[in-house]
């Protein structure tokens, strides 16, 4: 369809997160915080001409990465309800032909094709929303019984963005306007104009709860790899169990080489480097530490970042001696020390059939891989 009017698309990044708990809008996926991410959306339309976006208390952070998207001409303060924002937005717009797209921010994955849909709805008919059907029976109820069942068959979830055509929506604006509605479709209704569904996509949520951001969590893996030398004269310490030995591991700590090597696998998923940058050899502080202590403050610090450990998965490669009686304790202290549960721990350990410098008991080695998602 050949678009003969100008589309500002107005972004709705008010919101205080009162019923999540905290501001959405800074939340990330995979790196990218939700404002972000449906500022592009309409950044990246080709049917967009302009975006002006309506900020709350995190004003200044939105003013910040607004200034990374070119369509983006004007991040105002929103109102004291979406409904505010909105009419606030539009009456600032400038007295022309056009269309207003309104776009909640916290729906972050808002297609191409929903976008296009209710843009071109709205050119053919001046007022086109994006719904999908309920999928779920609807009751109504008082709270405690259920006075009646909807017929799902008629019922629709309207989604963003909603699209206008812009003098039609300040006239039904200047007549119906209620600071309290939820969505810009109710004016239209009120006003007896029917509104065009076009549309929507099911992964166009909202996100709202903690529930919402579940299944979008930043989830990252990291491979941790060490190896210390065997001699005589020192205690064989792995996964903060000592072992009886002849033969210990060299190293400027405890050299705990399964420990050391599940600590850079949860500093490479973070990717926060390894623990010779945190705990370097030339400090004499971390002479003999106890590498558990040093696995805590690795976990300490990768939390501070934002993630918690999903799993640890690990492997030593020893000829000698044998590690299946102390496996469970070495899980045990694991899970302790990266505050998961046990079951979230594996410990295996192989002789690599005494072959290379661990078959020819000249050192032990350790791989580890560990999954950790944003907390």
């Amino acid at each position: 369809m050949y678009k003969n009017k100008k589309v500002w698309g107005i972004v709705l990044a008010a919101g205080n997160g009162t019923r999540i708990g905290f501001d959405k809008m800074l939340y990330k996926i995979d790196g990218t915080s939700v404002r972000a991410k449906s500022m592009a959306c309409f950044e990246n339309h080709p049917y967009v001409d302009e975006i002006i976006v309506a900020a709350g208390k995190n004003y200044d952070e939105i003013c910040g990465i607004a200034k990374s998207f070119k369509k983006v001409t004007t991040v105002v303060k929103g109102g004291e309800t979406r409904a505010v924002s909105v009419i606030n937005r539009v009456n600032a717009l400038p007295e022309e032909d056009g269309i207003i797209a309104v776009h909640d921010g916290a729906r972050p994955f808002v297609s191409r094709q929903v976008i296009t849909d209710a843009v071109e709805g709205c050119l053919e008919t001046g007022a086109a929303v994006p719904c999908v059907k309920v999928k779920d029976t609807i009751k109504n109820s008082d709270g405690t019984y259920i006075n009646k069942t909807f017929d799902r068959s008629k019922l629709f979830i309207t989604q963003t963005p909603q699209v206008f055509d812009l003098k039609l929506y300040r006239r039904v604006a200047q007549e119906y306007f209620d600071k309290n509605i939820t969505d810009d479709a109710q004016l239209f209704e009120r006003r007896g104009i029917k509104v065009k569904i076009t549309a929507g996509d099911y992964e166009n949520y909202k996100i709202t709860t903690v529930d919402d951001i579940k299944e979008n969590m930043n989830m990252r893996i990291g491979h941790g790899y060490d190896v210390h030398k065997l001699v005589a004269g020192r205690k064989c310490i792995i996964g903060g169990v000592d072992i009886p030995s002849d033969l210990g591991l060299l190293g400027h700590s405890d050299a705990d080489v399964l420990l050391h090597a599940i600590s850079d696998s949860i500093l490479g998923a973070a990717a926060m480097g390894d623990i010779g940058h945190i705990f370097p050899d030339t400090d004499d502080k971390w002479k003999g530490a106890d590498s558990l202590k040093l696995l805590e403050e690795v976990v300490r610090q990768v939390n501070a970042k934002g993630y918690k450990i999903v799993n640890i998965d690990s492997t030593i490669l020893a000829q000698a001696p044998k590690m299946a009686p102390y496996i469970y304790s070495m899980r045990e202290n694991i899970a302790k020390a990266c505050n998961v549960d046990i079951d979230f721990v594996s410990v295996k350990a192989t002789t690599e059939e005494g072959l290379g410098f661990t078959g020819a008991k000249e050192g032990i080695a350790a791989h580890a891989v560990c999954l950790i998602e944003n907390a």
